[in-house]
């Protein structure tokens, strides 16, 4: 994907995510416009999330994402990857 008026956005991992990632954060660069399930492929191929990517939530600025529409992605954002939650 080539990216046009590309913004840096901080990817935060949480819990399974972070394990599978094998980091707390990272840095990445993607489109000012994108489709949640655009921006949820880039980050599941990206960081080893493959396996959990259909369980996966995403927040932006810590709102929780509706995975049915377009996001616009400002520079500096924080998008939290938030892994399906297990307890007992």
């Amino acid at each position: 994907m080539e990216i046009e008026h590309g913004v840096t956005v901080k990817i935060l991992f949480f819990a399974k995510s972070k394990e599978l990632a094998g980091t707390r954060e990272a840095r990445i660069t993607i489109p000012e416009k994108i489709t949640y399930q655009q921006l949820l492929n880039i980050i599941a191929k990206n960081y080893n999330l493959e396996t959990i990517k259909d369980h996966i939530l995403l927040a932006k600025n810590e709102e929780v994402c509706s995975d049915n529409r377009e996001l616009v992605i400002r520079e500096f954002d924080n998008i939290a990857v938030i892994p399906p939650l297990s307890g007992g």
